[in-house]
């Protein structure tokens, strides 16, 4: 059988109940496949066709089933590394910060132990290392410490953001996904929002899902910067795509002037100006993406 639910181990698991590394790999791989033709099996089951809809816990399940069956066996090569890393994507599609978080912490300790001689000479032979993506993630762990700096429940984004630039060599520093996450930092820490919303339109790989983290914090800030700066007012339709709306959708348009209202902005009479002067800045009190770290 291939499907096997989570299920938190409290005794030394049965032999016949793990399955083996060929059985896990072809369940993966049907795994990956369901999840991309998510959109096509609601169409179906719309229709009353195909088969019964999968959600993401269901998915959440069977992933974390596969990863604790890797553990058992002490499975740690380039498939253990593609579980994780499918894992940690779906999981940040999904907004589930703690479960990518699990990933990621994960995927440090293969990469790390992947990254010796006889892993980097198999790909002299064109087998996988586990290492392809070793960039990209480390990018994700980048933008994933920014957002934590900002996290008072937690004091160590710095100092692990740190140990990570030390780390980088000048080839990774020059990888398009870590060029593109160090911008980010230096974005957030210098305030420059204009930088930052522009870095988040062309951040490659899933990134821009990380980014999304930060943009509550980003755009307060930002807020309170460019009320202070434009005295008496400045133009609604300039401000808002400084702080991350798309001003030519109608949609974006409302969403920005609910967030403007939000933080105590008071709006000209016609609704095209934000009258700086006058507005008495607070935090905005609408939903934001937050994380349970």
């Amino acid at each position: 059988r291939l499907e096997k639910d989570y299920l938190r181990l409290t005794a030394p698991p049965r032999a016949a109940a793990v399955r083996p590394q060929p059985v896990l790999e072809e369940h993966v791989r049907n795994l990956k496949k369901m999840w991309g033709q998510r959109d096509k099996e609601d169409s179906d089951c719309s229709k009353g066709t195909g088969n019964v809809k999968h959600d993401y816990e269901w998915f959440c399940s069977q992933l974390k089933a596969v990863r604790q069956d890797l553990t058992v066996q002490r499975i740690n090569n380039a498939f253990a590394v593609d579980v994780y890393e499918t894992h940690a994507r779906i999981g940040l599609e999904m907004s589930d910060l703690n479960e990518y978080n699990q990933c990621q912490t994960q995927l440090k300790e293969l990469y790390d132990l992947l990254s010796n001689s006889k892993i980097k000479g198999s790909e002299e032979n064109g087998e996988k290392t586990g290492l392809e993506n070793y960039c990209e993630f480390v990018a994700y762990r980048i933008i994933y410490y920014v957002f934590l700096m900002g996290n008072k429940k937690y004091d160590g984004g710095s100092s692990d953001l740190f140990k990570i630039m030390l780390g980088l060599t000048q080839e990774q520093r020059e990888n398009p996904s870590i060029a593109h996450a160090l911008k980010v930092r230096v974005a957030v820490a210098e305030y420059d929002y204009h930088s930052f919303f522009r870095l988040q339109d062309s951040c490659p790989n899933m990134g821009a899902y990380l980014m999304d983290y930060l943009v509550p914090t980003v755009r307060q800030a930002a807020l309170q910067r460019v009320c202070r700066a434009y005295r008496p007012s400045v133009e609604m339709l300039f401000l808002l795509p400084e702080l991350g709306f798309d001003a030519d959708l109608p949609e974006e348009l409302e969403l920005g002037k609910e967030f403007l209202q939000s933080c105590g902005c008071k709006l000209s009479e016609d609704g095209s100006e934000i009258l700086t002067k006058e507005s008495v800045l607070r935090e905005s009190n609408l939903n934001t993406k937050s994380s349970l770290i």
